[in-house]
C-alpha cells in the first residue's frame, strides 16, 4: 500500500469526523502532497513557535490550530496566524487572548484542554475544575474568544485504558453541553491521535488530529 492509499483508508475510518492534520516537523512540500491526495483535510496544526510561522503564513485556505502548551509571550506571534487554539487551561492567559484578539479585530475560537486521565506529563484542566473554570469564562464575556469545544491528549497507555478515557471524556462533554449549553451545544470533541483515533471515534470523537499516520 503506497502513501496516497493508506492517507485515503484513512479518511475513509473517519466518516463524519474532522481530520485536523498535525504538519510539525513537515515540509511545505508533504503537506502539499497530503492535501493533494486529501483534499477533504480543510484543517493543520502545529504545537509550537515558530515551527508554525511558515506553513500558517503558506496555507491561508485552511483553518489554523494551535494546539500545544501557549505562552504569553508568543501571543503577538501567533494570534494573528491563527484561528483557533485547542491547548487552553487558563482562564488569565485566554484573557490576555481576548484582548490581542480585540486589538487584531478577529474571533479567536478555542477548545479547553482536559486531563482526563490524571496524566502529570500531560497538560490540561483536571475533570472537577473544568465547571468552575467554565462558569468563570462565561461570566467574564470575553467576546473576542468562543469556546467551540474540549480537548484531551490521552495517556500513553494500552489501547483499552485509552478507550475508558475517551468514553469518559464523551460523557464529561455530553454532561458540560446538557448543563451549560443545552440551545446551542459545543461541536468539537478532539481527542484521538494516529495510533488510538479509531477507538475515540468509536467513542464519539467529533475531530482527530493525526500526524504520524498521515505522513509515514
Amino acid at each position: 500500500m503506497n502513501i496516497r492509499e493508506k492517507r485515503q483508508l484513512i479518511s475513509r475510518k473517519c466518516p463524519g469526523v474532522k481530520i485536523c492534520a498535525v504538519t510539525k516537523n513537515r515540509s511545505i512540500a508533504e503537506v502539499e502532497s497530503l492535501l493533494s491526495d486529501l483534499p477533504e483535510i480543510k484543517i493543520i496544526a502545529e504545537n509550537r513557535w515558530p515551527n508554525c510561522e511558515e506553513k500558517f503564513k503558506k496555507f491561508t485556505n485552511l483553518q489554523k490550530h494551535f494546539i500545544g502548551p501557549l505562552q504569553s509571550n508568543k501571543l503577538n506571534k501567533i494570534l494573528p496566524l491563527t484561528d483557533v487554539i485547542q491547548s487552553i487551561e487558563d482562564l488569565a492567559l485566554l484573557q490576555k487572548i481576548n484582548q490581542k484578539a480585540l486589538e487584531l479585530n478577529k474571533t479567536i475560537e478555542f477548545c479547553f484542554q482536559v486531563n482526563i486521565s490524571k496524566d502529570p506529563a500531560k497538560h490540561g484542566i483536571d475533570e472537577q475544575n473544568l465547571s468552575p473554570i467554565l462558569e468563570n469564562y462565561l461570566k467574564q464575556n470575553l467576546k473576542n474568544t468562543k469556546l467551540i469545544g474540549l480537548m484531551t491528549i490521552g495517556e500513553k497507555t494500552n489501547l483499552n485504558e485509552r478507550e475508558k478515557y475517551f468514553q469518559d471524556f464523551k460523557k464529561l462533554f455530553d454532561a458540560i453541553n446538557t448543563e451549560y449549553f443545552f440551545k446551542n451545544p459545543l461541536p468539537t470533541l478532539s481527542m484521538g491521535m494516529s495510533e488510538d483515533f479509531e477507538l475515540a471515534i468509536k467513542a464519539g470523537s467529533t475531530m482527530v488530529r493525526l500526524g504520524t499516520c498521515l505522513f509515514e
